[in-house]
C-alpha cells in the first residue's frame, strides 16, 4: 500500500513538473517571438514638449531593432501621471510602454499628490532614457560673473536677490532651493506657470534668475539675452559647453537632471524585458540618435533593468529628502 502511494505521488509530482515545463516552455516561446505585432509607448504629455520629442528619437529606432512600429501614443494630464497610469492597468505583455519623468516616478507624490498608481508595486523598470541638465542664468546687468559670486551677493544682500521656476515643486525649484541650502544663502522664489512665461520675465528683467531647461535656453544664451552661471548636469551641456557645472564651481556632488524612465506594467516577462532594454540600449550608441540626442542637450544612457532601479531609488532618496527637509509641498 505504501508502495502505490509512493507511485501516486510520484507520478503526480511528475505530471505536475511536466505542466511547469510546458508553461515555462510557452513563456520562453512567447518571449523569443516578441513582438509580434506594433508596441504603444505611451507619453503623458502634448506631443511636441521635451518628453514626447525624446520618445519619438527612441520609438524609430527601437522600430528597426525590435522589428515591429513603436508607435507614440499621447495621453496628457496631471504632470504625466496620467499616461503612466494607464500602462500601470495595462496587460503586462510588452505591448504597452510608458515614459515615466522625474515627476511622474518621484515628485508628484513626493510632494503630496495622487498618482493614481504606486510605481512600486504597479511598474516594472527597464531603462533610463536620457538624462537633461538645468541652467542657473540671470538677467543682463547683474553684478556677479560666476555662480561663486553670484551666492555671495545673496548672502552679502539677504532678501534682494529674487529667482524664478516653472512651478512649487517642479524640479527646477527643487534644484535652487537644494543648492541655496547648501550654500546657506536665501532667495525669493518666484513659481511660473512653464518656462515661456519665466523666460519673459528674465528677459525682460523681473526676475533675477531663472532655473531653465538647457534646449530652452540655449538660443537666448547665444544670444546675450540672459547670461549662464552653471548647468546642473554632472557635465557640461553640448548646447553650451562653456558653462561649467555647479560641481565645478564648488559644490562637489551636486547634480539635478530632467530624466525618462521606460517603464512596463508590473509582471512584464523578463525576457520581454530584457529585450526591450537591449532596444533601447542599442539606440542609445546609435549615431543618428546621439545626434538627435546632442541637439536637444540630451546626455545617453546605458542602463540594465537592475541598474534602471537603483537609479530610481537613488534620484527618490535625494529628492525626497530635499523636498522633506524643506518642508515643500503642494496641497
Amino acid at each position: 500500500m505504501l508502495s502505490q502511494t509512493w507511485n501516486n505521488a510520484c507520478r503526480t509530482i511528475a505530471a505536475g513538473a511536466l505542466a511547469g515545463l510546458a508553461v515555462m516552455s510557452a513563456g520562453a516561446a512567447l518571449a523569443q517571438d516578441y513582438p509580434d505585432g506594433p508596441v504603444t509607448l505611451v507619453v503623458g504629455f502634448p506631443p511636441g514638449g521635451s518628453t514626447d520629442v525624446v520618445a519619438r528619437i527612441l520609438a524609430e529606432n527601437m522600430s528597426e531593432t525590435l522589428g515591429q512600429p513603436v508607435l507614440v501614443e499621447n495621453r496628457p494630464g496631471a504632470s504625466g501621471t496620467v499616461g503612466i497610469a494607464y500602462v500601470a492597468t495595462s496587460e503586462p505583455d510588452g505591448y504597452t510602454l510608458g515614459v515615466s519623468g522625474l515627476g511622474s516616478s518621484i515628485l508628484v507624490a513626493a510632494t503630496g499628490r495622487d498618482t493614481g498608481y504606486d510605481i512600486d508595486s504597479q511598474l516594472d523598470i527597464v531603462g533610463v532614457m536620457g538624462t537633461l541638465g538645468l541652467v542657473i542664468a540671470g538677467r543682463t546687468g547683474l553684478e556677479p560673473q560666476t555662480l561663486e559670486e553670484l551666492l555671495q551677493y545673496a548672502a552679502d544682500h539677504p532678501g534682494e536677490l529674487t529667482y524664478g521656476s516653472s512651478g512649487v515643486g517642479t524640479p527646477g525649484h527643487l534644484a535652487m532651493e537644494y543648492l541655496l541650502s547648501l550654500a546657506d544663502v536665501e532667495m525669493l522664489h518666484i513659481p511660473y506657470q512653464g518656462n515661456t512665461p519665466l523666460m519673459n520675465d528674465v528677459l525682460g528683467g523681473h526676475v533675477d534668475i531663472a532655473l531653465l531647461t538647457t534646449p530652452g535656453s540655449a538660443e537666448q544664451v547665444r544670444a546675450g539675452g540672459i547670461y549662464p552661471y552653471a548647468v546642473t548636469s554632472p557635465e557640461r551641456s553640448p548646447l553650451m559647453p562653456e558653462v561649467p557645472t555647479v560641481m565645478e564651481s564648488g559644490f562637489e556632488g551636486f547634480t539635478a537632471t530632467l530624466w525618462n524612465l521606460l517603464v512596463t506594467p508590473q509582471g512584464t516577462p523578463e525576457d520581454v524585458q530584457m529585450r526591450l532594454s537591449e532596444a533601447l540600449n542599442t539606440a542609445m550608441q546609435d549615431a543618428d540618435v546621439l545626434a538627435a540626442y546632442a541637439e536637444q542637450g540630451l546626455a545617453p544612457t546605458i542602463t540594465t533593468p537592475a541598474e534602471a532601479t537603483a537609479f530610481l531609488d537613488q534620484e527618490r532618496e535625494k529628492w525626497e529628502g530635499v523636498i522633506a527637509a524643506l518642508g515643500i509641498a503642494t496641497e
